[in-house]
């Protein structure tokens, strides 16, 4: 979601002048307004203001005031405002977020920056002039052209902060006009009984296991400072809600998608008052500060009111009072004398909040783990919907909130979610309604920007996707922008760098070809606090990046009446490793925590750099999927990843136990698609956390993953012969799963952990009915009726189902399968579809992986011995496709979790297929390598180690994930070269470089 806007110059200066066409300009279109035709044209959106215009000049006259200044925030400088703050809202009808009105006697015009252009013209009758514009110099230019000389320009000096006040006083200052402070709200006075009550919901405790700290020891973190502080200020005085949210661990309702409370806090270095409605504390809250009295750890509750008289009466004494000029309004800061003042542009407990510890922030990845699994179900969702013609925005931003809720700690959206098709995506901050809302069609872009509340941290992303062709300009604009993102996100900077001097990173890709934006880039975000957590940015009024602060990153492009696009990923500032160490603070970069996927369907890969296409995303989910004291232990439910989605009919027929049990809803384009965002071991472990919901700890890198990332969503081509489950293998001993639940393990075999739940489900796809259970010596009760007769023909070789085995959703054979079942191969042919034998019955599988059991003795290999030729192992997979001629599956590898030589040696048949790699020299060469690469780390002798390598002679390869058979290709190389004759890996890896010219 957008940054608020103070726009620098330079910004607005480059999008007006390095757009490719004017910005956002009013046009004829039914939906927007239209006040040079005869009659005007108003759009439904639109709102007659000419009565409320009419009052409130009747009550200006009264107070002989000339022009009156209405901003669009409230008496605490929030961005987001309760609907009884919303004086700009009902004087105008625009519900923009950022927007100043001036009305005259006889003109009324909006400010506001390019974000609200379009919604704008399309909410404003002809009363308005809209000024498309922000600054406050142009608004006193047009007040100074609107108001004769000796005219009173009034406002609310509690709805200006003390920065904005002195901006319009030095606008205005020798001009012959008076600036006139009123504290009675004209806007109000108007509005009357129509105006919204008070709020009235509690105001809670935060739970101690979602906060960093207790409020005790960040009232003496802030008091330390104050004692530190070179001029020891007595008090600090803080009018944010956010901050005294913040401080004291509480919530409240107030503000829709923003859990504050409207209150003030002055803090000094031996009391503490809080101006908050008493009565709506709970009582733990009420608990909570009251702990502490009598002494410095008492909070005294005074009313919401008395804070302007109470800071009076203190600041008559020897006092100093530090504030924070940006969220102090001039109605409070008038009262202090200046030489009691102490002023900074933000409070000290502004910016303790903006530095996350260590506790706040694994919180917070917590929570995007969280919100990421919600918003995969709905782009899985959206695939599956909107080619049937069955959503538009208004649905579409309903079911993403619905999905949200369903995720645990959650407490509702962070703001109104943004769902624009077609032309309404081009207006940045637009919000669909009933009467607004556009069809979500396959011809067109769509733009999801949304964002989740939890108890343990705020969420905000933003996907642009396609489900169509898109057009050259739609998909170069779109890679541009995620180009940007790229770029921003894995800058490494120095310490104490400002977001701003930084920001162009994002717009260099668009600024190339000679495109741009026209909001901010990114805005900070809060652990269960605001979605825009100032001061934390890329802005000029944001202070500089520090380790611990979290930020969007969220560079867009926006083509006026067609298309709107934007990228947005939240990332922790982190310290990065750098090759040198220069000065005594290390150098900084961006860790994203955001795991949603990007839109394969618009990213043009010609346009990416190698660098670009080896993004590696966080390392939040490994860390997440740890049990951990300090952060809340998921439920198994939060990662089902289609809980609530329509069912293909093709796997509609598999019982939902058994689905649940085997984790076997995710498809392949959804387990493959994750590593686009993360690396592919990454990647792995978050499919299998989204898929299985399995909880504890997750292997490390360079363990098995319990997770294959092969799957078809291809349709069995003929009927396949079930698959009945027995108890007894062609051997005569119990199969590896059965044993589990027996309690016997088979020779030289140790029992796995035991399967969820402890019971084994079985299903039976020609009856639809399940067979369960629990676990015990008694093998009759696991013995199904035989479905088919016994197969007695020959096969070729025996296997064991790989600790790597995931079934396929669309293949029911598969589903019968277990990690550890012996089967007998039968034949596989190479589209990857191998019949097979288990327990005497045939069956068809897709993609599974299996350890082919040697049936004798294989021969020890033979000692790698020096040799001149020798090259060493490739370093990066970039150099290994160079050796072997095939660059030009670079892109294509990298892009899908192929980054490192570690992900390189997993490379299967199966992957290619998925990869789309046709070619089968190019394929033998790939799948060769890869084998190679394991040689090199299985095989090759230490320096200065001579001996032999001498594997057990009848151990498998366990390492090595198969899907063999009886057929020849790149599974048989093991026992089918001589490794002497070749001269090893490197020797191979050369010759394979030499086959085409060959």
């Amino acid at each position: 979601m957008h940054p608020p806007q103070w726009i620098a110059a330079w910004v607005l200066l480059l999008h007006g002048c390095a757009m490719d066409r004017p910005p956002q300009a009013a046009s004829a279109k039914t939906d927007i307004r239209n006040c040079t035709a005869d009659p005007p044209y108003l759009p439904p959106t639109a709102i007659n203001t000419t009565a409320r215009l009419a009052a409130l000049r009747g009550t200006m006259r009264a107070h002989s005031v000339h022009a009156y200044i209405v901003p669009s925030t409230d008496a605490h400088m929030s961005e987001y405002i309760a609907e009884r703050d919303s004086r700009l809202g009902w004087l105008t009808g625009f519900t923009g977020s950022a927007g100043t009105v001036v009305v005259t006697w006889d003109k009324a015009a909006l400010w506001t920056d390019s974000r609200y252009w379009i919604q704008a013209e399309r909410q404003l009758d002809c009363n308005w002039e809209l000024q498309r514009t922000t600054w406050i110099k142009s608004i006193g230019l047009w007040i100074l052209e609107a108001v004769p000389a000796g005219g009173n320009i009034s406002l609310d000096p509690f709805l200006f902060s003390i920065d904005t006040w002195n901006s319009y006083s030095q606008a205005l200052h020798g001009s012959g006009r008076t600036l006139l402070p009123i504290e009675t709200n004209l806007v109000d006075q108007v509005w009357g009984d129509q105006r919204p009550p008070p709020a009235s919901s509690e105001i809670y405790s935060l739970p101690a296991a979602f906060t960093g700290s207790s409020w005790q020891e960040k009232v003496a973190g802030i008091r330390q400072q104050m004692e530190q502080h070179v001029r020891r200020p007595t008090a600090v005085l803080l009018s944010g809600l956010e901050e005294t949210a913040w401080l004291f661990n509480l919530r409240g309702n107030d503000i829709p998608y923003n859990p504050v409370f409207y209150s003030y806090t002055l803090l000094t270095n031996s009391s503490i008052s809080l101006f908050v409605d008493e009565t709506r504390l709970s009582a733990a809250a009420r608990q909570s500060l009251r702990a502490g009295c009598p002494g410095p750890l008492c909070v005294e509750l005074q009313e919401y009111g008395q804070a302007r008289a109470h800071l009076r009466r203190y600041t008559q004494g020897n006092v100093t009072v530090w504030l924070g000029t940006e969220y102090t309004t001039y109605g409070l800061y008038g009262v202090i004398p200046q030489e009691k003042l102490l002023e900074d542009s933000y409070s000290p407990v502004m910016l303790a909040k903006a530095v996350k510890n260590a506790k706040e922030q694994e919180l917070l990845r917590a929570a995007h783990v969280r919100d990421a699994v919600a918003v995969i179900q709905y782009l899985l969702w959206l695939e599956k919907m909107v080619p049937q013609g069955q959503v538009d925005e208004f649905s579409g931003a309903q079911h993403i909130d619905m999905l949200r809720q369903a995720q645990e700690h959650n407490r509702g959206p962070s703001f109104q979610s943004i769902s624009a098709s077609g032309l309404n995506a081009a207006l940045a901050h637009y919000s669909p309604s009933n009467r607004s809302s556009r069809k979500l069609s396959v011809d067109e872009m769509y733009l999801s920007d949304t964002g989740g509340q939890y108890l343990d941290g705020t969420t905000d992303i933003t996907r642009t996707m396609h489900w169509g062709v898109p057009t050259p300009l739609q998909k170069e604009a779109y890679t541009r922008v995620l180009m940007g993102n790229i770029d921003l996100s894995r800058l490494i900077f120095p310490p104490n760098t400002a977001g701003r001097v930084v920001e162009s990173f994002a717009r260099r890709a668009l600024w190339n070809v000679g495109l741009n934006y026209g909001h901010g880039t990114g805005h900070g975000i809060g652990n269960f606090l605001s979605v825009h957590e100032w001061p934390v940015g890329f802005q000029s009024n944001n202070v500089p990046l520090t380790a611990g602060m979290f930020t969007s990153i969220e560079p867009g492009y926006y083509r006026d009446g067609e298309f709107g696009i934007r990228i947005e990923d939240v990332a922790l500032v982190v310290e990065a490793q750098t090759k040198h160490h220069t000065g005594e603070k290390p150098f900084l970069t961006f860790e994203v925590v955001s795991l949603v996927p990007y839109d394969r369907n618009l990213i043009d890969l010609s346009l990416l750099s190698l660098e670009q296409l080896s993004l590696q995303r966080s390392s939040s989910f490994k860390d997440f999927a740890k049990s951990k004291v300090s952060s809340p232990v998921p439920s198994e439910k939060e990662f089902n990843l289609e809980e609530n989605i329509p069912e293909d009919e093709s796997s509609g027929s598999v019982p939902d136990d058994a689905a649940r049990s085997s984790g076997m809803k995710l498809s392949k384009k959804w387990r493959a698609v994750i590593s686009r965002t993360m690396n592919r071991k990454m990647g792995r472990m978050a499919v299998k956390a989204l898929a299985e919901g399995k909880q504890g700890d997750v292997e490390e890198e360079g363990s098995l993953c319990p997770l294959s990332p092969a799957g078809s969503t291809e349709e069995p081509s003929h009927e396949k012969v079930p698959l009945s489950y027995l108890e007894m293998e062609e051997d005569g001993h119990p199969s590896v799963s059965r044993q589990l639940s027996s309690g016997e393990p088979g020779p030289g075999r140790t029992p796995a952990p035991r399967p969820a739940a402890g019971r084994i489900l079985i299903s039976l796809p020609s009856t639809g009915s399940d067979v369960s259970s629990p676990g015990s010596s008694n093998r009759d009760s696991l013995r199904l009726e035989e479905s088919g007769p016994a197969y007695s023909g020959p096969f070729c070789g025996r296997a064991r189902v790989h600790t790597d085995f995931t079934p396929s959703p669309y293949d029911k054979d598969s589903l019968k399968l277990r990690k550890g079942d012996i089967i007998g191969i039968i034949e596989k042919p190479p589209v990857g579809t191998w019949t097979g034998l288990l327990n005497n019955r045939v069956g068809s599988f897709k993609f599974i992986y299996v350890d082919v059991i040697p049936e004798e003795t294989a021969p020890a290999r033979k000692s790698r011995g020096p040799s001149k030729s020798k090259r060493l192992k490739p370093k990066t997979l970039h150099e290994l496709l160079e050796r072997i001629n095939l660059q030009e599956h670079a892109s294509t590898l990298l892009l899908n979790g192929y980054q490192t030589l570690e992900d390189f040696k997993e490379l299967r048949e199966t992957h290619l297929n998925e990869l789309n790699i046709t070619d089968p020299q190019h394929r033998a060469k790939l799948l060769t390598a890869a084998e190679l690469l394991l040689d090199y780390d299985t095989s090759e002798p230490e320096e200065g180690d001579s001996s032999e390598a001498q594997p057990s002679p009848s151990e498998p390869k366990g390492d090595i994930p198969r899907d063999s058979g009886c057929f020849e290709g790149s599974e048989t190389l093991d026992s089918s070269r001589d490794e002497a004759e070749l001269g090893g890996p490197e020797g191979q890896l050369r010759d394979l470089s030499l086959a085409e010219s060959s």
